[in-house]
């Protein structure tokens, strides 16, 4: 196998042609991609052959195209036979299936973005796959001790509406828990 040297190029996006063949059906996740292209910026390249035609990169062009970028960086295939072209377009998204997740590291990863107030939609998960990852595992809920609250804090009447809910402070309760809230932490 010979490694060839990658030369990136600028290309006008109208000299683009999608690949009319292409079997990915990604029209409904466009503007996640636009979204991911405002924060980021367009750092993948698209490949194509000299003709325009698209090798890979179809759902970051639509996406370009959505935001009226001009020209986006692309890296030239020319060296690849036919069927080497078909066979790689097959194999790039074929391969984001092939990997599993440590979903401990994921979960970890997430909750730094979150802790950061980065925006989580960005990250390319949905709504519901962020929520499991970003609860709290059951392995830690069964690890944590239990807490019991002061008996200095509890609440004089437990059943009364919250708004007539009234704590009863035994003197001395603040230098042991120092919270006036129906239970400690």
């Amino acid at each position: 196998m010979q490694m060839m040297a990658t030369h990136i190029e600028q290309w006008p996006i109208d000299k683009l042609v999608f690949y009319a063949r292409n079997p990915r059906r990604n029209d409904a996740v466009v503007d996640r991609m636009c979204s991911s292209i405002r924060e980021f910026g367009f750092k993948i390249p698209v490949l194509a052959r000299s003709d325009g035609e698209v090798v890979d990169g179809h759902l970051r062009l639509k996406a370009a195209r959505k935001l009226r970028i001009e020209e986006v960086p692309l890296i030239l295939c020319d060296e690849w036979t036919p069927a080497q072209v078909k066979a790689f377009r097959l194999m790039v998204n074929r391969s984001v299936t092939w990997a599993a997740w440590d979903e401990e590291l994921l979960a970890l990863e997430m909750q730094e973005l979150n802790a950061a107030d980065f925006d989580l939609s960005l990250t390319g998960f949905d709504p519901k796959e962020l929520d499991d990852l970003l609860a709290e595992p059951e392995w830690a809920r069964r690890s944590r001790p239990v807490r019991e609250p002061w008996p200095c804090c509890l609440p004089s009447a437990s059943r009364a509406p919250l708004r007539a809910r009234r704590l009863r402070r035994a003197p001395g309760c603040a230098p042991r828990c120092g919270s006036m809230r129906p239970w400690c932490s």
